[in-house]
Protein backbone atom coordinates (compact mmCIF):
# COMPACT_ATOMS: atom_id res chain seq x y z
CA UNK A 1 0.00 0.00 0.00
CA UNK A 2 1.09 4.09 -1.00
CA UNK A 3 -0.04 7.06 0.74
CA UNK A 4 -0.15 9.89 -2.27
CA UNK A 5 -0.89 13.17 -2.88
CA UNK A 6 -4.42 13.50 -4.35
CA UNK A 7 -3.95 14.70 -7.98
CA UNK A 8 -7.35 16.23 -9.26
CA UNK A 9 -6.63 15.00 -12.76
CA UNK A 10 -5.96 11.50 -12.12
CA UNK A 11 -7.90 10.79 -8.84
CA UNK A 12 -11.14 12.50 -8.68
CA UNK A 13 -13.31 9.85 -10.73
CA UNK A 14 -11.69 6.50 -8.43
CA UNK A 15 -12.20 8.95 -5.18
CA UNK A 16 -15.80 10.08 -5.84
CA UNK A 17 -17.08 6.35 -7.37
CA UNK A 18 -14.77 4.69 -3.78
CA UNK A 19 -17.53 7.37 -2.23
CA UNK A 20 -20.75 6.49 -3.74
CA UNK A 21 -19.48 2.74 -3.13
CA UNK A 22 -19.09 3.16 0.65
CA UNK A 23 -20.97 5.77 2.02
CA UNK A 24 -24.44 4.18 2.38
CA UNK A 25 -22.78 1.32 4.94
CA UNK A 26 -21.22 4.04 6.88
CA UNK A 27 -24.50 5.64 6.84
CA UNK A 28 -27.20 3.75 6.53
CA UNK A 29 -28.71 5.86 8.81
CA UNK A 30 -29.27 8.67 6.38
CA UNK A 31 -31.62 9.24 3.67
CA UNK A 32 -30.36 8.98 0.05
CA UNK A 33 -30.76 12.98 -0.64
CA UNK A 34 -28.24 13.29 2.26
CA UNK A 35 -25.31 11.02 0.28
CA UNK A 36 -26.03 13.49 -2.59
CA UNK A 37 -25.76 16.35 -0.49
CA UNK A 38 -22.29 14.95 0.93
CA UNK A 39 -21.12 13.85 -2.36
CA UNK A 40 -21.21 18.07 -3.67
CA UNK A 41 -19.26 18.91 -0.44
CA UNK A 42 -16.82 16.25 -1.02
CA UNK A 43 -16.29 17.68 -4.72
CA UNK A 44 -15.79 20.72 -2.77
CA UNK A 45 -13.47 19.43 -0.43
CA UNK A 46 -11.47 17.80 -3.06
CA UNK A 47 -10.70 21.30 -4.44
CA UNK A 48 -9.83 22.92 -1.44
CA UNK A 49 -8.56 20.55 1.20
CA UNK A 50 -5.74 18.02 1.60
CA UNK A 51 -6.59 14.86 0.81
CA UNK A 52 -4.24 11.97 0.72
CA UNK A 53 -4.91 8.52 -1.11
CA UNK A 54 -4.21 4.97 -0.39
CA UNK A 55 -3.85 2.71 -3.43
CA UNK A 56 -2.39 -0.24 -4.01
CA UNK A 57 -1.30 -1.65 -7.71
CA UNK A 58 -2.47 1.81 -8.73
CA UNK A 59 -6.21 1.39 -7.80
CA UNK A 60 -7.32 4.23 -4.76
CA UNK A 61 -8.47 1.63 -1.44
CA UNK A 62 -9.06 4.80 1.01
CA UNK A 63 -8.57 8.61 1.14
CA UNK A 64 -8.52 11.28 4.35
CA UNK A 65 -9.42 15.19 3.65
CA UNK A 66 -8.05 17.62 5.86
CA UNK A 67 -8.28 20.88 6.30
CA UNK A 68 -5.24 23.47 7.18
CA UNK A 69 -5.96 23.10 11.05
CA UNK A 70 -5.90 19.56 10.93
CA UNK A 71 -10.22 19.09 10.48
CA UNK A 72 -10.87 15.41 8.62
CA UNK A 73 -13.82 16.13 6.81
CA UNK A 74 -13.61 12.47 5.41
CA UNK A 75 -12.22 9.44 5.92
CA UNK A 76 -13.29 6.33 3.40
CA UNK A 77 -11.74 3.23 2.59
CA UNK A 78 -13.13 0.42 0.02
CA UNK A 79 -15.48 -2.30 2.01
CA UNK A 80 -12.56 -5.40 0.56
CA UNK A 81 -9.81 -3.31 2.29
CA UNK A 82 -11.67 -2.44 5.86
CA UNK A 83 -9.94 -3.69 8.80
CA UNK A 84 -6.33 -4.23 6.99
CA UNK A 85 -4.60 -0.75 8.44
CA UNK A 86 -5.91 1.28 5.47
CA UNK A 87 -7.65 3.73 7.69
CA UNK A 88 -5.13 3.53 10.51
CA UNK A 89 -2.41 4.46 7.92
CA UNK A 90 -3.89 7.27 6.51
CA UNK A 91 -4.61 8.56 9.69
CA UNK A 92 -1.07 8.59 10.57
CA UNK A 93 -0.07 10.06 7.42
CA UNK A 94 -2.28 13.39 8.22
CA UNK A 95 -0.75 13.34 11.91
CA UNK A 96 2.47 13.61 10.14
CA UNK A 97 1.13 16.86 9.04
CA UNK A 98 -1.09 18.29 11.73
CA UNK A 99 -0.18 18.91 15.17
CA UNK A 100 -4.07 17.95 15.84
CA UNK A 101 -6.46 16.37 13.92
CA UNK A 102 -10.51 16.78 14.99
CA UNK A 103 -13.50 15.58 13.44
CA UNK A 104 -17.08 15.00 13.72
CA UNK A 105 -18.72 11.48 14.08
CA UNK A 106 -22.15 10.44 14.25
CA UNK A 107 -23.26 8.22 17.14
CA UNK A 108 -25.08 5.41 14.90
CA UNK A 109 -21.82 5.41 13.22
CA UNK A 110 -20.92 2.94 16.05
CA UNK A 111 -17.50 1.49 13.53
CA UNK A 112 -16.30 4.63 12.88
CA UNK A 113 -16.74 6.01 16.37
CA UNK A 114 -15.20 2.86 17.98
CA UNK A 115 -12.16 3.37 15.21
CA UNK A 116 -11.39 6.67 16.21
CA UNK A 117 -11.62 6.13 19.92
CA UNK A 118 -9.43 3.09 19.91
CA UNK A 119 -6.66 5.47 17.86
CA UNK A 120 -6.45 8.22 20.55
CA UNK A 121 -9.41 10.19 19.73
CA UNK A 122 -11.27 11.49 22.75
CA UNK A 123 -15.00 13.31 22.57
CA UNK A 124 -14.94 16.90 22.99
CA UNK A 125 -18.29 17.50 22.66
CA UNK A 126 -21.61 16.43 21.76
CA UNK A 127 -24.33 17.81 19.43
CA UNK A 128 -27.56 17.00 17.15
CA UNK A 129 -27.90 17.44 13.74
CA UNK A 130 -30.77 17.38 11.97
CA UNK A 131 -31.11 15.63 8.41
CA UNK A 132 -33.47 16.94 5.39
CA UNK A 133 -36.02 14.60 6.67
CA UNK A 134 -36.09 16.54 10.01
CA UNK A 135 -34.63 14.12 11.95
CA UNK A 136 -32.01 14.58 14.82
CA UNK A 137 -28.80 12.46 15.07
CA UNK A 138 -26.31 12.70 17.53
CA UNK A 139 -22.97 13.65 16.70
CA UNK A 140 -19.77 13.64 18.34
CA UNK A 141 -16.91 15.84 18.02
CA UNK A 142 -13.63 14.07 18.67
CA UNK A 143 -9.65 15.41 18.94
CA UNK A 144 -6.14 13.79 18.65
CA UNK A 145 -3.11 15.45 19.63
CA UNK A 146 0.23 14.43 18.21
CA UNK A 147 2.90 13.16 20.97
CA UNK A 148 5.58 15.30 19.25
CA UNK A 149 7.01 17.50 21.58
CA UNK A 150 6.88 21.44 20.44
Amino acid sequence: MRIRPFKPQDDRTAVLALFDRTFHSSHSFLEISEQDEARQHLELLLRHSETLIAEVEGSVIGFITVDDEGYISALYVDRPHVGRGVGSTLLQAAQNRHERLGLHVFAENVSAFEFYGARGFAVTDEDRQIDSSGRRHGRFAMERRSNRCS
